[in-house]
């Protein structure tokens, strides 16, 4: 069996020999165990999936909640010349069917698919007519809801060994702790669980925490020293943009990567990283997954991650060529702040959850006893204005609800349109003098977002609009031609943001809501950020890489002798 798989692995991937465990678990599939795979970011978590389906008759279904990487992983695939395909929003109907009615007759080798896809009825009954070999689960620790990323839409997984109980699993991800571990299998019905897992230890990577005045004094200092390639991860999209325009105001070759990217400059940047064209890029946590990068030789987290599990993922991209690298988290005093306050505001109470579906209901008009499917216009800003809410707290709030099953909202809900002013004093003023209706558009962006000639903002159209006295299409328009003619970047909402009510409107006193799961998924999540705060503050004062091997379960870990405990630099 092994010198077969050496064999795929050898003429496919080039690879002389498999990593450690790697081979462990291709064989546990082998032997249709069902298997979870514990394995570190970089020890190639791919191939325990793709190695066995290619040695076996039949097809693999590998479900991911990342589109990106699917499509990533399908493109590698077809590279090598195994027909691979993702069934993901970029193909109609029809063409779904026509993809499953060529796998019926054996066409692919791997279909990949999203969570929520596998939920439905109709691809349940077209995959009873194919010969499925092996359902592999990426990002496995979002099943459990002790999870740092639980997603409600894993948990209906469960279906699995009810409609196929001969296929075997292999559930896969970088980190669960053991609690979720346990967690992932009882989800998953497996009946004998193989648990195959890696070591946490990463002996050339330094981990560093540092407290200091200024970041962005200690970030130029660690590039200045850069030789190899870089990733600086940042929270939101907004600090993404700033920091990179900063850093190439200073001279640096870096890109900027988020989500809200098209498709094209995400993959212009990856490339260009890839090929150190640019060495550098600033990221969300959108950036990383899958990618194979030997010479990233530092990660800085630019802002406080929301979790252990999340900062270990991402820190583990620096280094896998096994040369020295570190992992390096910096924050300010008001950065620890705002992440502490942003802990606090995580899980709104039971009540305030039912206040603010009522303020939605109320900002839609709905009456009480109707909705059920309909769609309504929400501006996530004009509500938290209408209503007077915190917005940390009212998306928190209306995520639970979202999660709870009672609306939908659009992906466009909670992302504001981004701007930016690029012409300078004497251009604007020329500009306002002979365009009277861009120019009062301009001048009004230029009063009420300071700052909004140095670094792009988040724009309400509909804020601006009323100052104006206008309607918001007005609005819209003028941005348009004010990006047209180069005086501003306009980054606009990809569609109009909506929210579906999928019942009918309950009074917000009668709104059903788990309570004990509630409790159960804030209780876990205190307690991981307890956890995470131990380490931040280093407290207990033990080495990190310890620290983190503990976390995920792993015994008898030797200190490391290069992290900013073991030599004394802690700040």
């Amino acid at each position: 069996m092994s010198k077969d798989v050496n064999t795929i692995l050898k003429n496919y991937w080039g690879y002389d020999s498999f990593r450690p465990q790697q081979l462990a678990v291709i064989e546990a599939v082998l032997e249709n165990k069902d298997t979870l795979a514990l394995l570190p970011t970089g020890a190639g978590k791919s191939i325990c999936f793709q190695v066995p389906t290619i040695h076996k008759n039949g097809i693999c279904i590998v479900i991911s909640p990342l589109i990106a990487l699917m499509q990533d992983q399908v493109k590698d695939l077809q590279s090598k010349n195994i027909p691979a395909i993702a069934l993901g929003g970029n193909l109609s109907e029809g063409a779904q069917a026509e993809v499953l009615t060529a796998a019926i007759n054996g066409k692919y080798k791997f279909i990949y698919c999203s969570p929520e896809k596998l939920a439905q009825k109709n691809f349940q009954e077209a995959l009873s007519k194919i010969k499925v070999t092996l359902f592999a689960i990426d990002e496995a620790h979002c099943i459990s809801q002790w999870g740092y990323d639980f997603r409600p839409p894993y948990r209906k997984l469960n279906v699995l060994k009810q409609l196929f109980p001969k296929v075997p699993i292999l559930a896969i991800t970088a980190s669960a702790i053991p609690k979720v571990q346990e967690d992932i299998t009882i989800q998953l019905n497996f009946a004998n669980a193989t648990i195959i897992t890696d070591h946490f230890l990463r002996p050339n990577l330094q981990y560093l925490i540092q407290k200091v005045p200024v970041k962005i004094h200690t970030l130029r200092n660690l590039l200045n020293k850069l030789n190899g390639a870089a990733i600086i991860y940042c929270n939101t999209r907004n600090n993404v943009t700033q920091l990179a325009q900063l850093l190439h105001n200073y001279g640096y070759k870096v890109g900027a990567y988020h989500a809200g990217m098209s498709l094209e400059e995400r993959k212009k940047v990856q490339e260009n990283w890839m090929q150190d064209i640019t060495p550098i890029v600033v990221s969300t946590s959108a950036f990383g997954m899958g990618i194979n990068k030997g010479n990233v030789r530092i990660v800085v987290h630019y802002d406080i991650p929301g979790s252990i599990e999340q900062y270990y993922q991402e820190a583990g991209r620096a280094g896998r060529d096994g040369q020295a690298s570190a992992a390096i988290l910096l924050y300010q005093q008001n950065d620890w702040d705002y992440w502490i306050e942003l802990q606090e505001k995580k899980y709104p109470s039971i009540e305030v959850i039912k206040k603010i579906y009522q303020d939605l209901a109320d900002y839609v008009q709905l009456p009480v006893g109707m909705g059920e499917k309909q769609q309504f216009v929400f501006d996530f800003e004009n509500f938290c204005t209408i209503f007077k809410r915190d917005k940390i707290i009212a998306r928190n709030a209306l995520s639970w609800i979202q999660q709870e099953g009672h609306i939908r909202f659009s992906e466009s809900a909670f992302t504001p349109s981004m701007v930016q002013v690029l012409g300078d004093r004497y251009s604007i003023e020329n500009f306002q003098n002979e365009n009277e209706a861009a120019g009062a558009v301009l001048h009004t962006l230029l009063r009420t977002y300071g700052g909004i000639l140095d670094s792009p903002h988040f724009i309400n159209e509909r804020l601006l609009a009323e100052l104006l006295q206008r309607d918001p299409p007005f609005v819209v328009q003028q941005l348009q031609f004010l990006a047209l003619v180069g005086l501003i970047s306009f980054e606009q909402k990809q569609n109009q943001p909506v929210v579906q009510f999928l019942w009918n409107r309950t009074a917000a006193s009668f709104m059903k809501i788990d309570f004990d799961h509630y409790q159960l998924m804030k209780k876990a999540f205190i307690e991981r950020i307890k956890q995470f705060i131990g380490y931040l503050q280093a407290k207990p004062l033990v080495c990190r890489s310890i620290f983190l091997a503990s976390y995920f379960g792993e015994k008898g870990a030797k200190a490391c002798g290069i992290c900013d405990i073991c030599t004394n630099t802690h700040n």
